[in-house]
This record gives C-alpha cells, structure tokens and sequence, in this order.
C-alpha cells in the first residue's frame, strides 16, 4: 500500500545518491520504481508471514539487483 509518506527505501536510495553523486548516476524515475517494488516486495513477505529481518532482506535485494542491472546497463565495473 503506497502512501504520500516517504518510504524508507526511497529515503535509503537518495541518501546513496547524495553521497556519491555522479559516481551514484540514477535518474528520479528509476530511483522511484525500484523504492516502489522494494517496499511492495517487502509488504508481501511480512503477508506471507515472513519476519521483519527476512522481508528486509529480500526488500533490500530488490534494490541491490535493480542497482546492479542499471550498472550493466550503463557500463560500469
């Protein structure tokens, strides 16, 4: 469920792009997307009854891999 609040993994991924600047080249939109299907990713865990640790995780996966894809995408080692 989205909400007008700022998640936790919209704030986590802007913080990385402050610190790194262009080191950390991730348009709004994609910084978005991938917040949007970590907190949605991580809601559904804690329905299936996963623990706050394990929906964490697998939340943090989301980002990690979305991160990584763009990195290829783009080139970078």
């Amino acid at each position: 469920m989205m909400t007008n609040t700022m998640s936790y993994y919209r704030r986590y991924l802007q913080l990385l792009k402050r610190q790194y600047g262009s080191d950390f080249p991730i348009e709004d939109e994609r910084l978005d997307a991938l917040a949007d299907a970590a907190e949605e990713r991580y809601e559904e865990a804690r329905r299936d009854g996963l623990t706050v640790d394990q929906a964490q995780e697998l939340a943090m996966g989301i980002l990690l891999d979305g991160l990584e894809s763009r990195e290829e995408e783009d080139g970078i080692q």
